[in-house]
């Protein structure tokens, strides 16, 4: 019989923080992980030193731009042609924007675009594979900062509209907020899981799905598009201090110990057949509740109903397209 340790893991943005150390650990158990990135050189170095520290050769990178629809796409005819038995799949790759509202390739708000509609778009691309080769999961790192209860300095998330979302990232036109936009996408992020998890339910098919709040990880690659100064301060001084605080202040860590938890959600034996459940660092990832807003059905309904649009999905590329 199979195990999930004989099959393959796809890890977006696995090149840097979370993702890497995410990525690691699974090449430690003996997986063989694909590091997916825009960042070529970045996830050829990353590979270099996982299988270093791993011994594991099965370790390899993949070119995916995630604010390209056509580049998803291209990305997942590519992986096709390896035949590799894809069996987990985590959703890791996240981007703030603080510099003004950029787009994709596609015209949509970039935050919306790379945190929400490019892993709708794999994802739903990859079912058919996972299933193949079941038992397989995904998980979708989300954020604690979609849940407004949480104090986490950021702004609440407002949503009026589908099309503002991926216009503007939420916000008015005109009066764009990047901080907003990241804050509303991580809470796509969480919709999306639950909305995945209720359509695979009604179509009898068995692969599992979870959201992850890593919790505050500095020394992450959020800070890119932040000022000199504030990039220095979060990738070289708040790293070690999240280290210091971690035993203490649930919800600051390192990136290896969040990356740790994160591989977790791929391998323990104990999360075989847990779907639809939010783990968060406040609560040591354990399971824990999300925001009231992201049970509502109806709004996670909409955005899946856009997102079809939105990607142009269909049928034939999708089990759940319909």
């Amino acid at each position: 019989m199979s195990t999930m340790e004989d099959g393959a893991v796809l890890v977006t943005g696995g090149n840097s923080g979370i993702g890497f150390e995410c990525a690691r650990a699974l090449a430690r158990r003996g997986w063989h992980v694909v590091i997916a990135s825009r960042d070529r050189a970045a996830s050829a170095a990353a590979v270099e030193r996982i299988r270093r520290d791993s011994g594991n050769g099965a370790v390899s990178e993949r070119g995916l731009d995630l604010g390209s629809l056509t580049g998803v796409r291209a990305f997942v005819r590519e992986l096709e042609s390896d035949a590799l038995p894809l069996r987990a799949l985590v959703c890791n790759a996240g981007l703030q924007v603080t510099q003004g509202r950029q787009s994709s390739a596609e015209g949509f708000e970039l935050t919306f675009a790379v945190n929400h509609l490019g892993h709708f778009l794999l994802t739903n691309l990859l079912l058919t594979r996972l299933l193949t080769h079941a038992p397989a999961r995904i998980v979708m790192v989300a954020s604690g900062v979609h849940d407004p209860k949480n104090t986490t300095g950021m702004p609440k998330p407002t949503i009026a509209d589908m099309g503002t979302l991926a216009a503007t990232g939420g916000a008015r036109r005109g009066d764009y907020d990047g901080r907003l936009a990241y804050v509303n996408s991580k809470l796509c992020n969480v919709w999306f899981t639950y909305e995945l998890v209720r359509r695979l339910a009604a179509a009898h098919l068995s692969v599992t799905v979870n959201a992850f709040d890593p919790g505050l990880v500095p020394g992450s690659g959020l800070a890119r598009d932040y000022p000199a100064a504030l990039r220095w301060l979060w990738n070289r001084v708040l790293p070690g201090l999240a280290r210091v605080l971690s035993p203490v202040l649930a919800g600051i860590n390192p990136a290896d110990k969040s990356g740790g938890a994160l591989a977790r959600l791929v391998v323990d034996p104990a999360l075989a057949g847990v779907t639809g459940k939010y783990f968060s660092s406040t609560t040591r990832w354990r399971e824990a509740p999300s925001s009231e807003a992201s049970y509502d059905v109806a709004r996670a309904r909409d955005l899946w109903e856009a997102s079809l649009r939105m990607t142009g999905l269909t049928r034939d590329e999708s089990p759940l397209a319909a």
